[in-house]
């Protein structure tokens, strides 16, 4: 029976963090680093909160060369979350593809080193950071309204050279 809870346990948590997701960079030219994911688990106003983030950013050395943080929430639909706000797997496997899709648009525009995602309270919040944020910003503006889109989201784009938006997700 133990065995079982964990497996089902290891599915949810992969489907939940897009284990095997598609977002993909090309490395050839050095300024990424390899990724070094982990999976934060703690609770935020008595609700739990999961994510994914690659700590080998914790001391990058190229933070000053992509100041702009863009954080993008994806509204996750309320029908499809438990009661604490963490979603079932068909609405993770529907955000984690919204994310797939648009960090890898995002990746055609700029550089851009994505820092991970944290699901909370009927949120799925993407972290990246760019060098350049006005194409992105023209892009996402075209995607936040289209009619087909699969979830609702908003976004921000904050300049912050020394990386603090994220900071407390590498500890």
């Amino acid at each position: 029976m133990k065995l079982l809870v964990v497996l089902i346990m290891a599915s949810f948590l992969s489907t939940l963090l897009g284990v095997g997701q598609t977002i993909h960079h090309n490395n050839s030219n050095g300024i990424f680093l390899k990724d070094s994911f982990c999976v934060l688990q703690s609770t935020l106003d008595d609700n739990p909160v999961i994510g994914s983030f690659n700590r080998a950013y914790k001391n990058y050395g190229g933070k000053v060369n992509y100041p702009w943080c863009l954080t993008i929430s994806i509204a996750l639909e309320p029908e499809n979350l438990y009661e604490y706000g963490l979603p079932k797997d068909n609405e993770s496997a529907l955000a984690n593809k919204l994310e797939d899709e648009l960090v890898t648009e995002i990746r055609k525009l700029t550089t851009a080193h994505y820092i991970g995602h944290l699901y909370n309270d009927t949120f799925l919040d993407i972290y990246v950071y760019l060098d350049d944020p006005e194409k992105v910003q023209q892009y996402l503006q075209t995607q936040i309204n289209k009619e087909d889109l699969i979830r609702g989201f908003k976004y921000e784009i904050n300049k912050d050279p020394t990386w603090t938006t994220i900071a407390g997700f590498m500890n």
